[in-house]
């Protein structure tokens, strides 16, 4: 059994200084871009001394975790709204999707900018990873804005999924080129699906929740295809807020995660899961042979120290269902929250804790095994 890492990490205190004063015009953006370029190399020194074999630039330089990639993508601008009032579930009220033509790949998207800084960085001491949004969160924010209808926003509605995977698909083979050797699409719209909630509430707008499965997962493979063989293709299954999904594995119609086990064609699944809930390894029945799984038992949002022997008796349960060779334990979300402060979390309790996880795999592996 082994440990990893998605990526996402919280920055320095000093890049968060350096932001406020910028944004007060005490810092010029050259200077910010300094800091910021100081703040990823340190990111990348940290995971390497935590013998991570797996890196990223940390994910510091996003503002939001999904539309920073969307708006890098052609046909897509952003617009800022900074007086009036808006009423709408959307979180980020100041940056909103707008179209100004069909979606497809920028060859000057700045994710690759990022990617070629953390490559020179990494210099070949571990495999470069990046972690994008999944494409099925870009077509549900054109769902949810469009009122089920993307034909009212979108130019070209009937190509829209086509439009979004050769987007996403040739940006792949881009980062390939550059150096990646390790994709992770963060997903947090099938974890959704899992909650009764969210999908009445899709019901009650019209849609149809298994046709709707059918097309995430076109998304997610059209995406993937024929992107290059040595690449790691990977996707993070969460619950969004809720972050853990109740994992159910008795294949009902409406239960979209064995079709997403089964039917997508990644190397990898990261997902999220309670130690307390021995149920939820029965997902991981309808895991191919050959594929690998990462679980994520670690609270990324706590200083705390974790309970080692509910990790070590969980671990034991899921190798019942997953050969050990194919097994990992992560933690259970990236590190960066907007509400790490208020948790105590700080820089170095992230690297702490991975230390604390890779020190329970090398040390307690042997007990893990008494309970297959």
């Amino acid at each position: 059994m082994e440990f990893d890492v998605i990526g996402i990490y919280l920055p320095p205190t000093e890049l968060n200084s350096a932001r406020t004063e910028y944004e007060h015009g005490q810092f010029s953006t050259d200077r910010l871009k300094e800091i910021e370029n100081n703040a990823v190399l340190d990111i990348i020194e940290r995971q390497l001394e935590c013998g991570l074999t797996v890196v990223t630039s940390g994910g510091i330089r996003w503002k939001h975790w999904n539309k920073d990639f969307f708006f890098g993508l052609s046909g897509i601008s952003k617009e800022r709204l900074d007086s009036g009032h808006l009423y709408s579930v959307d979180t980020n009220l100041t940056d909103l999707i707008r179209f100004t033509g069909r979606i497809s790949f920028n060859p000057s998207h700045p994710y690759f900018d990022d990617f070629r800084f953390m490559a020179d960085a990494v210099a070949e001491r571990a495999v470069c990873r990046q972690i994008i949004p999944s494409p099925t969160e870009l077509y549900m924010q054109i769902l949810f804005i469009s009122d089920g209808h993307p034909e009212r926003i979108y130019p070209d509605a009937e190509n829209l999924v086509s439009d979004i995977t050769d987007a996403y698909r040739k940006t792949i083979i881009r980062l390939y080129e550059l150096g990646c050797r390790s994709i992770v699409f963060d997903d947090t719209v099938c974890g959704c699906l899992c909650d009764d909630n969210f999908a009445k509430r899709l019901l009650q707008g019209g849609v149809d929740t298994i046709s709707l499965q059918n097309l995430l997962i076109e998304l997610i493979n059209g995406s993937f295809a024929e992107t290059p063989s040595d690449l790691e293709k990977a996707v993070y299954l969460s619950g969004g807020d809720k972050i853990v999904p109740e994992w159910e594995y008795i294949k009902y119609p409406d239960n979209i995660m064995p079709r997403i086990l089964s039917e997508v064609n990644a190397d990898k699944f990261f997902m999220p899961f309670e130690t307390t809930d021995d149920y939820s390894t029965e997902i991981l029945r309808h895991l191919p042979e050959g594929k690998k799984i990462v679980m994520g038992l670690i609270d990324a949002h706590s200083p705390f120290p974790d309970d080692k022997d509910a990790i070590i008796r969980f671990a034991g349960k899921a190798k019942r269902h997953v050969n050990p060779v194919f097994l990992a334990i992560s933690p259970k979300t990236g590190f960066n929250l907007s509400s790490y402060a208020l948790r105590g979390l700080q820089y170095n309790d992230q690297w702490s804790k991975i230390k604390s996880l890779k020190s329970l795999i090398n040390n307690h592996i042997a007990q893990a095994e008494s309970y297959v």
